[in-house]
């Protein structure tokens, strides 16, 4: 059985910007954001740990964070796998002869150890006994630390400092001091990020006496990026490059990639498809160099979009998006044409919603994949999408950045629907008298040609004609439209003696 690793209110308190999270959005944001950023969830748990003492894994191709997460808790604790610094199944069960006499498995062990064991001061690993802990550091008893924070102190500083934290027991070697988070002045000395994955957010300062700060990042497969740069007190640029030849410096030729300039304290973005490289971004003061504090997140998209596969049936979610998490991704597929209906509610500040075809299937939103539709509606009022969808991949994107803003989203999908046929229409006479595009269609094409005319083009009561004047013989008219309006009194004059139009009226 599956047993519970995170420790939902730690991660809360251990990650300020998800202290205004429930339970079930705290939840989604360490499955499908937290564990890529390295974030952590329980002092109870080193996936890191687990990763080099368990060399097993990788070979296997578990390498990700979520990855070990999954295996972890679905195999992990069970066979007994070492993951953490101050608990040890086998330890626990054997220095604790009640909890063996009791017959507890692996997880009831861990449990038992989180949910009482650690409050009674039991031993849990063969380095660390929390009891003994706190009585061979003075300074841990001066500051009134109770076992969990006596713990959570070994975890997080004492390892690190080589403390010893059981009778007799080895003592952790102490560990280099992390390296510094201070971003260079030059390419050369750019804080180095290693490879982008999820969002990594930096609070940094800019001002007269340190006017940029470098940052660099690789990018293994290519993704969808967003950069943000906000809580400014002055103005502030961002700076985007290309390290083209990877040699880790910004050459002359390597020109600035892209770049936000807005003025006084408003907030810096822009989003971008990245290919596989290393890439530089530069924060920098003004002409002034004014001083002013920042915050700017670095984000992997395409790491953070919620997969949900296949979609038949009902998906629901609950999450949070704006100014400090300005785009919730979710893709998905349709095998079939289905009938899809989506809802975005539960807001309190204004938030939309937009539907992307990916329509070279390359798991990005490019470019020249224009927004299929979207629902925009002010303030606090629902969003809703539906529509019929051919078979394809599509991304959903939440934006809101008005405002933090809970939300609810319900998307569903019900196989089977017919799409409007893309086949030449056959015409008997020369003329049709009401035609109604079926939403599949929306933003295609409406051509004719051969000997036929257009006298009259109306959408919900509006002559769309606009002097077209009339068409005729053999002439070619693309007039592009909103698929679900009424095209009614759409006529084709000029009778010719021969009516057929068989290629004359087509869908394109």
């Amino acid at each position: 059985m599956a047993v519970n690793l995170a420790d939902l209110n730690f991660y809360r308190a251990v990650n300020p910007d998800l202290a205004g999270l429930n339970d079930p959005q705290a939840f989604s944001h360490l499955i499908n954001a937290g564990l890529n950023e390295g974030r952590v969830f329980s002092p109870y748990i080193d996936l890191n740990l687990y990763r080099a003492v368990n060399t097993d894994l990788a070979a296997a191709g578990l390498t990700s964070n979520r990855q070990l997460y999954d295996h972890l808790q679905n195999a992990g604790v069970a066979e007994g796998r070492s993951f953490s610094p101050v608990f040890n199944a086998n330890f626990y069960r054997a220095a604790n002869p009640d909890l063996a006499a009791a017959g507890l498995n692996n997880e009831q062990l861990l449990d038992h150890f989180r949910a009482s064991g650690i409050n009674e001061g039991r031993a849990s690993a063969p380095s660390f006994s929390v009891s003994f802990y706190i009585a061979a550091n003075p300074d841990l008893q001066a500051a009134g630390f109770n076992f969990q924070q006596a713990l959570q102190h070994y975890v997080f500083a004492g390892i690190r400092e080589g403390r010893t934290a059981a009778p007799g027991g080895p003592v952790a070697p102490p560990q280099p001091p992390p390296p510094p988070t201070d971003p260079g002045n030059t390419p050369g000395s750019a804080l180095n990020i290693g490879t982008l994955i999820g969002t990594r957010t930096f609070d940094q300062f800019v001002g007269l006496d340190d006017r940029q700060d470098y940052y660099r990042f690789d990018v293994n497969s290519p993704i969808d990026f967003n950069l943000y740069l906000d809580g400014l007190t002055a103005d502030a640029d961002v700076l985007f490059y290309e390290d083209i030849n990877r040699n880790g410096a910004i050459d002359s030729g390597e020109n600035i990639f892209t770049n936000s300039r807005r003025s006084g304290i408003n907030s810096e973005s822009f989003s971008l498809n990245l290919a596989v490289g290393s890439y530089f971004a530069l924060v920098q003061a003004d002409s002034e160099g004014r001083n002013t504090n920042y915050t700017l997140r670095l984000v992997n998209e395409t790491s953070e979009t919620v997969d949900m596969g296949l979609l038949n049936g009902t998906r629901t979610f609950s999450e949070l998006v704006g100014r400090t998490d300005p785009r919730d991704y979710y893709r998905f597929n349709l095998t079939s044409p289905s009938s899809f209906n989506l809802t975005l509610d539960g807001l309190t500040a204004d938030a939309d919603v937009i539907l992307y075809e990916d329509t070279n299937n390359n798991g990005l939103i490019d470019s020249g994949e224009d927004i299929f539709t979207n629902s925009r509606r002010s303030g606090t009022n629902s969003e809703t999408i539906s529509r019929n969808l051919p078979s394809g991949n599509y991304f959903i994107v939440v934006t809101g950045d008005q405002g933090n803003t809970n939300y609810n989203l319900q998307i569903s999908a019900t196989p089977g629907v017919s799409p409007q046929s893309t086949n030449p229409i056959n015409l008997s006479d020369s003329a049709i008298s009401e035609f109604t595009v079926d939403p599949l269609i929306n933003n295609r094409s409406f051509n004719t040609a051969n000997d036929s005319a257009i006298q009259t083009f109306t959408a919900n009561g509006s002559d769309l004609t606009g002097g077209l004047g009339t068409v005729t013989a053999n002439s070619l008219i693309n007039e592009s439209f909103n698929g679900g309006n009424d095209f009614g009194n759409l006529l084709a004059a000029n009778p010719v003696e021969t009516p057929d139009f068989s290629q004359g009226l087509a869908l394109i």
